[in-house]
């Protein structure tokens, strides 16, 4: 009886010793795909600014060219006497109305959306920024790592070590939307701070234009 208690109390610490084992293994494996993560996430957190705020820049200056030709048309046939001072002045103020109009219906959604994630975080514009590229991180990392195929050895592996296959996801993605939190700020402030700039010139170069235009 006491061999037996002698075999099974070996068995039992030489199980132990080899969980802990795999436990480190499975461990070590989730720190380097948190850190493959997290650099793959920023990278695309700033290619995906990037891209954004390009082509919202490019629609905006598309736009600001176009009131800009069709307020130097109405002051070229003005200009020409086609028309009397006064009814340019009444078409360059609904001309205007109607371009004030079109920007405040295609800036409503997004308005709408800021203040409401503002409103959510204290109106502070930094944790609400961050908060928002987190809570996508994670649902982005958690669905990839979700599609991606596990072998049935790594299955069997994660059970040893005590760990769910699930569970070791959600580990993950957790662990990169904090990274992703933490960052946002300081890897979106260039793209931000630029495409603030461009738009601030062109806004300058369409107002003076129209004090111009209409003086």
């Amino acid at each position: 009886m006491r061999s037996v208690l002698l075999i099974a109390s070996a068995v039992g610490a030489g199980l132990a010793l080899g969980r802990k084992y795999l436990e480190r293994g499975v461990t070590a494996q989730k720190d380097k795909a948190i850190q493959d993560a997290a650099i793959e996430t920023r990278r695309r957190v700033k290619r995906h600014a990037h891209d954004f705020l390009r082509k919202s820049f490019r629609r905006f200056a598309i736009a600001t060219g176009c009131k800009l030709t069709i307020l130097a048309v109405l002051w070229g046939i003005y200009h020409t006497q086609l028309i009397e001072r006064e009814l340019f002045a009444v078409l360059t103020g609904i001309t205007l109305a109607m371009f004030l109009l079109r920007d405040m219906w295609i800036s409503w959604p997004f308005v709408w959306l800021g203040a409401a994630e503002l409103s959510k975080y204290g109106w502070r514009p930094r944790r609400a920024l961050s908060e928002v590229v987190a809570a996508r991180v994670f649902q982005e990392v958690l669905t990839e790592a979700r599609a991606t195929p596990t072998s049935r050895s790594t299955k069997i592996v994660l059970m040893l070590a005590g760990q769910s296959h699930e569970g070791v996801h959600l580990e993950i993605a957790t662990a990169v939307a904090a990274v992703a939190r933490d960052t946002t700020w300081n890897d979106l402030r260039p793209f931000l701070v630029s495409a603030g700039i461009k738009m601030a010139a062109l806004t300058t170069i369409y107002s003076v234009s129209v004090f111009f235009l209409m003086a």
